[in-house]
């Protein structure tokens, strides 16, 4: 029986083998091709929100008044997490409480509603106030309503603003409870709409929780949405920011989000950012921000079943920006988008975390570009984010190099420190990119875990996560697959030449790392290495090939001794998942093999 390609070696083993000796003297790898970015497409026929009653139809309930309670658990919960940031820690900032509903509420059930006959069905209002609140967000439990039931909604300090519908059956997970959009004092109206086909009296739909969201603690009680929190003098916002006028900074900043999301008794503010992936063909809505944003203070650590119910609470507040520079009124036409996301990855040491916005983001809005290779020392940077939950800002600063001073869920991973020379970042901040310019855009690399800089500690320092140490992990979602996304990670051969072979591994970022086990002009075994190469189709790689040589096994280890020769090329075509072509050229030796993944 001849014996199998790499006579058995553990493919792990071989490669690790093959991968130190090269890395002793080969040419650096290839750096990962940078992604552009580009403008959120408009969407097509997106419908606007409308009311179909008059303001006066409908009922109000009224919570008895806990301003005071709820000012007091946000300062406790603000206090508990370091909000001012003292000894580095990065936490997001608590803005709201949760406040249940009990059986004396029983009208916020659909069969305690008005119900009036509108054209296509019928629909009803119910008005929930928390006195106090200068914000609002009704939980509803939803299992069991049907898909086509629509609702909008309006907040008591602005009735002219109406966000929504939100369709039923639009809500990704509804056998929990969902979170309507914000709206500014402290009543929210809800018009449900029901089509004609359906009885509304007999509709499981109920109001199962209110959250009363507070001004900033520091603040007065008098703050609306826009400005909710009040973050430091120093803070610089996006008008009045000097970057301002460079067209592709202003992408990038438009890429950027402030998030309000329900987590247990509590909701609270971050920011994130909306980032392209390297398929031109589609605009998924990838959002970056720090995984400590939804993650438990210390351990035990979130499931990932109770990260993903933080994720589908979520809405995401766009273009939320001054509309001039001294000004403290956003600028016309911010949108709210509701729909909550999906975790994709979250990682405690590394303080990223990967969602898929349910929702398309508004017109106006922008997909970032991003550069997955490391960041240099002494690079200028600039971060966008809303410090305390005001409206956007910009800071100005440089790299100072890596540091493994954070210690995050007991690993001391290595985090980007940075260091201001116009602005700060604040609670709220968390979760904010960071960008560099490359000359013609600005590039995505990393997300704000926390720091020592306010406007009171000039010389402190901010760390952020460092996008290129996580993007293999992220690469499955962000990157250009070769093969159309088929992973060819595997023992490859041509079962008529038993004997020799290929061992391949793709690395998330798409880099396939080789080695060809085969023979030598005097049939002495021997192997050749492809540690990089360059995609030129979706299926065909081709990349240099390097033979290997150090000192024996019995001898004591001898860096001088290693030594990397290059040799040749490879170039992989694969037809399918599971067959392609090996083409090589050695010195003067050329060849072509078909090759299929070896059974087991």
């Amino acid at each position: 029986m001849s014996p199998p390609p790499l006579e058995r070696m553990p493919s792990r083993l071989l490669a690790a083998a093959a991968f130190a000796a090269v890395l002793a003297g080969a040419p650096a790898l290839a750096q990962i091709p940078i992604v552009p970015g580009e403008p959120a497409l408009a969407l097509k026929n997106e419908e606007r929100a409308r009311l179909r009653l008059p303001t006066s139809e409908g009922v109000r309930l009224e919570l008895a008044d806990a301003s005071a309670q709820a000012l007091g658990q946000v300062r406790a919960a603000n206090a508990r997490s370091g909000r001012f940031k003292e000894r580095e820690q990065a936490r997001r900032l608590v803005i709201g409480v949760h406040r249940a509903t009990d059986g004396e509420h029983g009208a916020m059930r659909a069969s305690g509603l008005r119900w009036i006959a509108v054209p296509g069905g019928h629909a009803a209002k119910v008005a929930v106030a928390s006195p106090g609140a200068q914000a609002l967000r009704l939980g509803f439990a939803l299992l069991g309503v049907p898909e086509d039931v629509e609702m909008t909604f309006t907040g008591s300090a602005d009735a002219s603003r109406a966000e929504g519908p939100v369709r039923v059956g639009s809500i990704a997970d509804r056998t929990s409870t969902w979170w309507s959009p914000v709206t500014q004092g402290e009543a929210q109206t809800v018009e449900v709409f029901v089509p004609s086909h359906i009885d509304p009296r007999r509709l499981p739909l109920r109001v199962a929780g209110v959250s009363h969201l507070v001004a900033m603690p520091s603040g007065t009680l008098s703050k609306r949405l826009q400005d909710i929190g009040r973050s430091g003098s120093c803070n610089v916002d996006l008008p009045c920011s000097s970057l301002n006028a460079n067209q592709a900074f202003r992408d990038a900043a438009a890429s950027v989000a402030q998030m309000v999301f329900t987590d247990g008794p509590y909701t609270a503010l971050c920011t994130g950012s909306l980032l392209n992936d390297a398929d031109p063909s589609s605009q998924v809505p990838y959002f970056f921000s720090a995984n400590h944003c939804f993650e438990n203070e210390a351990a035990p650590y979130k499931t990932a079943a109770q990260m993903q119910a933080v994720a589908n609470t979520l809405t995401t507040l766009w273009g939320f920006e001054a509309s001039a520079c001294g000004s403290a009124q956003p600028r016309a036409g911010w949108t709210q988008r509701s729909g909550g996301a999906t975790v994709l990855y979250n990682d405690v040491a590394s303080d990223a975390l990967l969602l898929r916005l349910n929702d398309s983001p508004p017109a106006g809005a922008f997909f970032s570009g991003f550069d997955p290779n490391p960041i240099a020392t002494g690079a200028a940077v600039a971060s966008v984010h809303h410090p305390q939950g005001d409206l956007k800002k910009v800071t100005e600063g440089r790299v100072l190099g890596f540091s493994h001073d954070p210690s995050v869920g007991g690993v001391n991973a290595s985090f980007i420190e940075v260091a201001w020379s116009r602005g700060t970042t604040e609670g709220g901040s968390s979760g904010g990119g960071l960008w560099t310019a490359n000359g013609s855009q600005f590039l995505f690399r990393g997300g704000l875990w926390g720091g020592s800089a306010l406007c009171s500690n000039t010389e402190g320092a901010d760390f952020y996560s460092r996008f290129d140490l996580a993007y293999p992990a992220l690469a499955i979602h962000l990157a250009a697959q070769g093969g159309g996304g088929i992973d060819y990670t595997d023992l490859w051969w041509n079962p008529g030449e038993s004997g020799w072979g290929l061992n391949l591994i793709q690395h998330p970022s798409r880099v396939i790392f080789g080695v060809w086990y085969t023979y030598d002009a005097n049939g002495k075994r021997t192997w050749y290495v492809l540690p990089s190469g360059t995609w030129t189709s979706s299926n065909t790689y081709t990349g240099p090939l390097y033979a290997t040589a150090g000192p024996s096994i019995a001898q004591s280890f001898d860096a001088s001794k290693v030594h990397v020769m290059p040799v040749g090329t490879a170039t992989l075509s694969f037809s399918s998942a599971d067959r392609g072509t090996f083409s090589y050229s050695v010195g003067a030796v050329s060849g072509s093999k078909a090759i299929e993944r070896q059974p087991f």
